[in-house]
């Protein structure tokens, strides 16, 4: 066999083709040695260059290209080398290598991390244009990575293109057979396989479920078909052996010689049965009897009407099988069952169809029974064979079941999942717009957000779906073209029209080539990536002699417009003005649990200051502050470092668990709190000198008692520590937290630590309020807003500082200035109340109940500072009340006055292009009346949205909850005094009324060591369970509500929009 060769015909079409195509090369190449050149200029110079412009950007893409040796340097055209020496270029030859050019040092991933934990992270809104062919793939990958939030797509009027429709009900028809399947493994307790890193190595393609489909749906038919003639064959069985059983008994009770056992002869129970009317018995009468099953529940009714309507005409014996019988009614569970086998009999025929028809409805069963004695004992022997024969073939199908079973449970998982995903991909394809024409739409058009720094991520996930769409039928695309070029070639074809056609393919697949080349600018590159050389893709033949002759390799890939229509587009688009973002913040392990206490009070503002990485530091502070002991605090730290030590364990548990346990949840969630709650709390423990209600003395006391037993015994008077007196107080405090001589003094311990704890809460309270407006006036300055931190934030800093802070100062003036060995007027005895102090400052009146000796002010000059105080903070109400409105009534009135000058100009620019255009008449005054009625409705509708009275109203009660919200959360904080108050005292009633009981025992040693123990165990279960877990929940609500409350209500606006992206949830044993 031989093939005639085709005459070698030019193609002029394809001769111009391939010319401009190295005039293409050419332009190129002559381009690059001129940027090659300006680059080393510029780096000889020492000026960095960067991309700041899209020129730029082409030039960085083109930079690939400039490492790869010039090929017409190299080899001229004229002189023409053979294959093999082009396909094998010397060794020797390197590539020659371009010079660094220096980069501007950006910003590390770590840091902008960081930076999205305190703003929210940079939002972009997109649009994603994705062909029919591969969106499933790409939304897949999407899916898996979570990085794409499309928006508006789960509004209630969203109109559904139902493209996929019949997809995702298919989807729900196989997650069907999925479940009847799992529910038959789990019947035969079969195990399924579970695989941890499906989301993983087990990602779905399109293309693949077909095979599912195939392969579920013969699993399917297989396991029904099994099923249909096991549950056949079973109650096959149990029938056998209700028929064996009961013709037994019928030949048991039939039988004449049974030894001992009275029986009756045929003629015996013809004579019992007949008509008590008939005086004689016929000698052709015969007896005639039927052998039945019937449920034992049913037997008593069956045989009461049975009685009523024979009467004496039929004799009823029954026997209760030994064993429960299964039954199984219209693809139901099996149920067990009690039956009785009966034998009825009766001498005349007549009454045989009504009691036939009484069976039927009571269910009896009945079973043919042979009337002779050797065939009755014939048929019960071939009832136990044919049992033995069914149980073996039910023994085989069960065993055939299983391995079926086995072989699904391999992967049904996997299948499982990726369904469940498919549906969901194809529920949100269901949901974006069709676009690309009215006949054929082959396109989905879909608008996201992405956050910025993810995007290169998402672009890059995106195309690598494509590219494995289209690479899925790589191999036989290759042997297409292969086949297509040894065609054109070799052979020739049978008409000049599929010449014609396959000439006009190949002028179309070279005049639609594409440049797609891509820079990757990631941060963590080195400036080592810019030596790589330029990745270039080639035709590849599966046979290198079946290769074109003489065709040139080129350094970019052919694509057709078909191939390049399908790749996805991502663009950016224009956001509108009044959408907000959604809010995004980077988390890990370590910040979610303080993120998620902020996210259940509301979501942040887009590119508002985050809470939580304060919280980090002030809840479990002032949670400390309520739940202050070294004892529970070590308790709280061991139960979260076991917590962490064990997380992967826990997270593998939670995995494989078929029920949720959202305790432990809940728990192993916040580990990281609670550590931080532990620390804080020991921290807090070692300042109140207190560890389960017992005071350790690490620096030795400052006080000292110089009272005797006698002194004490005879004293009528109440003696205290005086503090001014040198025997009792060094002078000296204790170097770390309280002295713990105040732990032994009764009635002067609760007065001292109480005045302590109040002004600390007092002091941590306003500092903390303080804290939040100063971030109030960031957001301000973050987000453009002087007006709001000039006429609102900056007020409320005033009014709180002026009065509160004040009486911080004072506070902290006494504690320096009276007390210890200081003679009078600074004396202990002279110390001021502050309270008294500030109610006196509030209310501008003097306090004229001074002791002799001592001063009437704190400090020089302190009733005018009080009284500039005090006006101060009233001159800043109306300024809160009265500035924005103002501001918003000022700038409202320029914007119109702006609005009016800008009318103005654009009827003068209408009347000018009017007189130009004079003899022409392309305007319509009925349409310009029109639309100028239309420009004065709009304006009148932005007017009346425009009301001052909601923004006076607004104003006002800001100043009411401002002014008042300043005294009652002031007051809100002594929580902290309290709770701690009401933690130390139940500390110390436990250890009083338990355990100093076994202590302090006076029984003999055999007995008071099992009263310690007992008292022990008591104390330490009532200790765990009030102490740690009733009053650590209190002081972590406490705490809670103090951050929600008094905390963020100062610049924390909650009304933002969580970022959900489209996402698969981890798949665990519970998917």
């Amino acid at each position: 066999m031989f093939t005639l060769k085709r005459p070698a015909i030019p193609n002029l079409k394809k001769i111009r083709k391939e010319k401009e195509m190295e005039k293409a090369r050419d332009k190129a190449e002559e381009k690059a040695k001129e940027r090659v050149k300006e680059e080393e200029k510029k780096v000889n110079k020492k000026t960095p260059r960067f991309p700041q412009n899209e020129s730029d950007d082409s030039d960085n893409r083109d930079k690939p290209e400039e490492k790869r040796p010039n090929k017409k340097e190299k080899k001229p055209k004229k002189e023409k080398k053979p294959k093999k020496e082009e396909k094998k270029p010397k060794k020797e030859e390197k590539e020659p290598k371009k010079p660094k050019i220096p980069k501007i040092p950006k910003i590390s991933k770590k840091h902008r991390k960081l930076k999205s934990f305190f703003l929210s992270e940079d939002m972009e809104l997109f649009t994603l244009l994705l062909h029919v062919d591969n969106a499933f793939d790409c939304i897949m990958e999407l899916g898996h990575q979570g990085k794409v939030q499309f928006n508006n797509i789960y509004d209630e009027d969203r109109l559904l293109n139902n493209l996929y429709a019949r997809k995702q009900a298919a989807c729900f028809e196989q997650l069907r057979l999925v479940d009847a399947l799992h529910q038959q493994i789990m019947l035969m307790q079969v195990k399924e396989v579970f695989y941890p890193d499906v989301d993983k190595e087990d990602r779905l393609r399109e293309v693949e479920l077909p095979k599912y489909a195939e392969r579920l749906r013969r699993l399917h038919v297989e396991n029904a078909a099994l099923m249909e003639h096991y549950n056949r064959l079973f109650n096959r069985r149990f029938k056998l052996m209700e028929q064996c059983f009961a013709i037994t008994k019928a030949n048991k009770y039939l039988t004449q010689d049974m030894g001992a056992e009275l029986l009756y002869s045929e003629s015996t129970m013809i004579g019992l049965v007949q008509d008590a009317t008939t005086s004689t018995v016929p000698a052709s009468l015969q007896l005639n009897y039927v052998v039945g099953t019937i449920r034992a529940e049913k037997f008593y009714s069956f045989e009461l009407l049975l009685y009523r309507m024979c009467g004496f005409n039929l004799i009823i014996r029954f026997a209760e099988m030994p064993t429960p019988v299964c039954e199984q009614h219209h693809s139901q569970t099996q149920e067990k069952v009690r039956k009785y086998a009966l034998l009825m009999v009766a001498s005349s025929a007549v009454i045989w169809p009504k009691i036939l028809r009484l069976c039927t409805h009571y269910h009896v069963s009945i079973h043919d029974c042979p009337r002779s004695v050797r065939q009755r004992e014939e048929r019960i022997r071939e009832l136990n064979k044919e049992i033995i024969n069914i149980e073996k073939v039910l023994q085989e199908a069960a065993s055939m079941r299983r391995q079926i079973l086995e072989m699904a449970a391999q992967d049904l998982f996997i299948v499982r999942v990726n369904l469940r995903k498919a549906a969901k991909v194809y529920d949100v394809m269901n949901r974006l717009r069709l676009v690309g024409g009215l006949e054929a739409p082959n396109y989905l058009l879909a608008d996201c957000y992405i956050p910025v720094a993810d995007v290169p991520e998402v672009e890059s996930s995106v195309r690598d779906a494509s590219r494995l769409r289209a690479g899925a039928d790589e191999d036989n695309k290759r042997k297409f073209s292969l086949k297509r070029w040894k065609t054109s070639e070799s052979t020739i074809p049978k008409d000049g029209a599929e010449d014609e056609e396959k000439d006009e393919r190949e002028e179309r697949e070279l005049g639609s080539v594409i440049y797609n080349e891509h820079l990757d600018d990631d941060d963590d590159d080195d400036d080592g990536d810019e030596d790589k050389p330029a990745k270039t893709r080639r035709m590849k033949w599966e046979d290198e002699a079946d290769a074109p002759p003489e065709r040139e390799t080129f350094d970019f890939e052919p694509i057709t417009t078909d191939e390049v229509a399908a790749y996805p587009i991502l663009m950016k688009k224009t956001r509108v003005g009044n959408h907000m973002p959604p809010t995004y913040f980077r988390v890990n392990k370590f910040t979610r649990g303080f993120q998620n206490l902020i996210d259940a009070y509301g979501v942040a503002n887009y590119k508002e200051l985050n809470p939580a990485p304060y919280t980090i530091i002030t809840f479990p502070f002032l949670f400390a502050v309520m739940f202050g002991d070294v004892g529970h605090g070590i308790l709280l730290i061991i139960f979260a470092a076991l917590l962490i030590k064990y997380e992967k364990a826990i997270e593998l548990s939670q995995i494989n668990a078929v029920s949720e346990n959202e305790v432990l949840n809940i728990l192993f969630a916040g580990r990281y709190i609670i550590l931080l709650m532990g620390f804080f709390s020991v921290y807090m423990g070692f300042i109140y000198n207190d560890c389960m209600s017992k005071a350790f003395n690490l620096f030795g006391s400052s006080w000292s008692c110089r009272y005797n037993a006698d002194t004490v015994g005879s004293s009528m008077t109440q003696l205290s520590l005086d503090p001014s007196n040198p025997k009792f107080f060094s002078g000296h405090p204790y170097p770390f937290g309280l002295d713990p001589v105040w732990r032994y003094c009764g009635q002067d311990s609760i007065t001292t630590t109480n005045s302590l704890k109040m002004k600390m809460a007092i002091i941590l309270g306003i500092g903390q309020m303080l804290f939040g407006l100063g971030l109030a006036a960031a957001n301000c300055v973050l987000m453009k807003k002087m007006a709001d931190l000039i006429l609102v934030v900056l007020p409320q800093i005033v009014f709180i500082v002026c009065l509160f802070g004040y009486l911080v100062f004072l506070i902290f003036f006494k504690w320096i200035t009276f007390g210890g060995h200081h003679q009078q007027p600074y004396s202990a005895g002279c110390a001021p109340s502050v309270l008294i102090r500030f109610i006196n400052m509030m209310l501008m009146k003097t306090d004229d109940d001074t002791s002799p000796g001592c001063l009437d002010n704190m400090f020089p000059g302190e009733r005018y500072v009080e009284y500039v105080m005090v006006i101060i903070a009233l001159l800043a109400v109306p300024v809160l009340l009265a500035g924005k409105p103002l501001y918003l009534m000022r700038r409202r009135k320029k914007q119109r006055q702006q609005s009016e000058r800008n009318r103005d100009l654009r009827q003068q620019r209408r009347q000018t292009i009017k007189e130009m255009k004079s003899t022409l008449h392309y305007t319509n005054e009925a349409l310009e009346e029109s639309m100028s009625e239309f420009s004065r409705g709009r304006a009148t509708l932005n007017l009346e949205e425009f009301d001052m009275t909601e923004i006076w109203i607004h104003s006002a009660i800001n100043t009411i909850e401002t002014v008042l919200g300043s005294v009652s959360h002031t007051a809100s904080y002594l929580r902290l005094w309290a709770l701690s108050l009401a933690h130390d005292q139940l500390s110390e009633v436990l250890w009083h009324m338990i355990l100093n009981v076994g202590l302090h025992t006076q029984m003999p040693l055999l007995l008071s060591v099992p009263v310690l123990m007992a008292t022990f165990y008591f104390w330490s279960i009532l200790t765990v369970a009030i102490l740690v877990m009733m009053e650590g929940l209190s002081a972590f609500l406490h705490t809670l509500r103090l951050h929600w409350v008094e905390f963020q209500s100062k610049f924390f606006g909650g009304a933002g929009e969580n970022f959900q992206p489209f996402a698969f949830p981890p798949s665990n044993h519970r998917s």
